[in-house]
């Protein structure tokens, strides 16, 4: 997996009314692609790349959740994902993930998930 420097926005009044939503999400324009994330505005967002697939971690410390999601080609949905939230992060990826880099953290729920 390589790190990547993607450009995540706050998704346009357009944009949430084309995807039904209430409120605004994020956004991720990667070259010529834009992809709707289930990041929330208040979460870290993370990047990865390796051959064809996209992973986006979202991390949020103050709720205690992770979750990952991975896109692929064109498609601006991602093809799967995984949410863990407190107790469960502890017993899926080990009580260090609060101390790991998040490269290690998205392999880990890669390697478990994907």
């Amino acid at each position: 997996m390589t790190p990547l420097s993607a450009a995540v926005r706050d998704m346009t009044f357009n944009e949430q009314v084309e995807y039904g939503l209430c409120t605004r999400g994020l956004m991720l324009e990667q070259g010529p692609r834009t992809y709707r994330l289930s990041a929330g505005t208040t979460d870290t967002v993370h990047v990865f790349e390796e051959s064809t697939i996209l992973y986006v971690l979202t991390v949020n410390l103050h709720l205690e959740y992770v979750a990952l999601d991975w896109y692929q080609g064109n498609e601006p949905e991602p093809i799967d994902s995984v949410f863990l939230q407190g107790e469960a992060i502890n017993e899926c990826i080990g009580c260090d993930w609060r101390d790991i880099s998040e490269l290690e953290l998205a392999k880990r729920l890669a390697l478990l998930f994907a």
